[in-house]
């Protein structure tokens, strides 16, 4: 018999609770979740009248059956309050269960993903960042599940994020971009010679700048203008300057639908070439990430404050990843040691004089 409050205890043979079962129609309906304590219960069947009201699609559940990896997900994904659906952040998620869907299957139950499976999924990449993202990912995805009652609390599994390496500890010099730029000139790669021009003064993630447009231009009433960037990352948005070069390349190229219309596969693959070209095609340091690096690093080098830096870059006031990405080159750490030699000179010049017991 139904519990009027939506859920009722299951008891051992002695009548004892077993656990609580969660029994509850919605929408024609049932849903039969099982519940280790008559909190979690009440919780599940709250939840669940919520999402019911809220119009969120309910997969049934029953004894025998278990919540596959897809429906899953796509529950996590079409709720409204997780801000997935139809953003830039819910592609990539979904981007990382299809490679859930290609090791497990896509219709596997997601009670089988174990934190041994789970090891075995994650082998096969190489990339730590990548695959912390891809556990927030299927935590989130668990957490969900428990949520909305369609597994047990006893069957979530908890990934860990592993603490990422710090990579990518470099930003093109000088004498770097002059070659890129004269390789570009060799290849006949002029757009690719443009976007990593602005990418390097605007500080954009490459997929972010291939966005933009001229309706991204806000115009003030002297004829200047900045450029309001979707940081794709956060879903936030940030408004920064332009360097002369890069006005004049925005500028030549605002008639178009976006200020550079070729696909990321299109510039990645021109830049590969083009690090072939130049000897550097092992080289993991040479990214259009890199490019984001150079700019905070130029600005760190000009005396721009490091709060300035993170606003333009996009981070949050005091992020210690603004930090991360300043790499101060050779010259300007000579600068420092020059500095640091006159300070010691004027110390010299300055003795103070020490007071010992009384005297």
């Amino acid at each position: 018999m139904v519990n009027k409050k939506g859920y009722r205890e299951v008891l051992n043979a002695d009548g004892s609770v077993k656990h609580y079962r969660v029994d509850i129609t919605l929408g024609g309906k049932r849903i039969t979740p099982v519940c280790e304590s008559e909190e979690i219960a009440k919780a599940t069947v709250a939840s669940l009248v919520d999402q019911h009201q809220r119009g969120i699609k309910i997969i049934p559940t029953a004894k025998s059956r278990s919540i596959t990896i897809k429906e899953a997900f796509e529950q996590c994904y079409n709720d409204p309050d997780n801000g997935w659906k139809d953003t830039e952040h819910g592609k990539k998620q979904k981007y990382y269960a299809q490679s859930f869907y290609n090791f497990w299957g896509a219709n596997s139950p997601l009670t089988d993903v174990t934190k041994d499976e789970w090891h075995k999924y994650t082998a096969q990449f190489q990339a730590t960042a990548t695959n912390n993202r891809r556990a927030s990912c299927m935590n989130k995805i668990f957490n969900y599940a428990v949520e909305n009652g369609s597994i047990s609390p006893s069957d979530k599994v908890k990934i860990k994020r592993k603490k990422e390496k710090l990579t990518r500890l470099y930003a093109f010099t000088r004498q770097d971009e002059k070659a890129i730029y004269d390789a570009c000139d060799r290849l006949g790669f002029d757009d690719l010679k443009e976007f990593i021009t602005v990418l390097i003064d605007s500080g954009a993630r490459a997929e972010e700048l291939l966005f933009a447009s001229a309706k991204d231009f806000q115009h003030f009433s002297d004829g200047s203008f900045t450029l309001n960037i979707y940081r794709s990352k956060t879903d936030t948005e940030s408004n920064i300057g332009l360097k002369k070069r890069s006005q004049e390349i925005l500028k030549r190229r605002s008639n178009s639908v976006r200020f550079f219309m070729g696909s990321y596969k299109h510039f990645y693959r021109r830049f590969q070439h083009l690090k072939k070209h130049l000897g550097k095609a092992n080289d993991k340091n040479w990214v259009f990430h890199t490019c984001r690096h150079t700019c905070a690093s130029r600005m760190a080098e000009a005396g721009i404050p490091l709060a300035k830096v993170a606003e333009w870059l996009g981070h949050s006031p005091n992020s210690p990843v603004t930090a991360r990405y300043i790499h101060f080159y050779s010259a300007g750490k000579i600068d420092i040691a020059n500095k640091l030699d006159e300070y010691d000179e004027q110390l010299d010049s300055k003795v103070i004089p020490i007071a010992v017991g009384n005297k």
